[in-house]
């Protein structure tokens, strides 16, 4: 089995639903949630089902041809692990996991933040490394 083109149609689809997950994190964040989506419980929601998408599109459908065993399929599989416990965390109201994230943000601007708008700035920062690493893959795939 070989593996498909690095920047192939489903590395551009997986962007482009990288790029909506994000969008609809960042408007949440911002109290500019989108129509029928909100800004917490449905942008979780939303952002779970976009970015789980781009990931089968342009992630897991690389497993079979590298292998489970795979670094890059190991990587992402913990991280996707970890997505899913931030998106558990905003939604059933684990603050303890996702308070964190506000100690990390400069000038302390996610210090009154709710547990639903930190999970929403984790899962863009989980959502945005594991697309660079995706990024990164295909470009050290093309070179080769």
């Amino acid at each position: 089995m070989t593996l498909t083109k690095p920047f192939d149609a489903s590395f551009f689809v997986g962007l482009v639903f990288v790029v909506a997950s994000i969008a609809i994190a960042i408007a949440a964040v911002n109290g500019r949630g989108l129509p029928v989506f909100g800004t917490g419980r449905g942008a979780l929601i939303a952002v779970l089902i976009v970015g789980m998408s781009g990931c089968a599109i342009a992630g897991v459908s690389q497993a079979t041809p590298l292998g489970w065993t795979h670094p890059l399929i190991i990587t992402g599989s913990v991280l996707g692990v970890a997505a899913l416990a931030i998106i558990g965390a905003g939604f059933f109201g684990w603050d303890a996991l996702v308070r964190p994230v506000a100690a990390l943000a400069p000038g302390g601007t996610l210090v009154n933040a709710t547990t639903e708008e930190l999970a929403l700035v984790a899962i863009t920062v989980v959502i945005a490394l594991k697309f660079l690493i995706n990024l990164g893959f295909a470009i050290t795939r093309a070179s080769s």
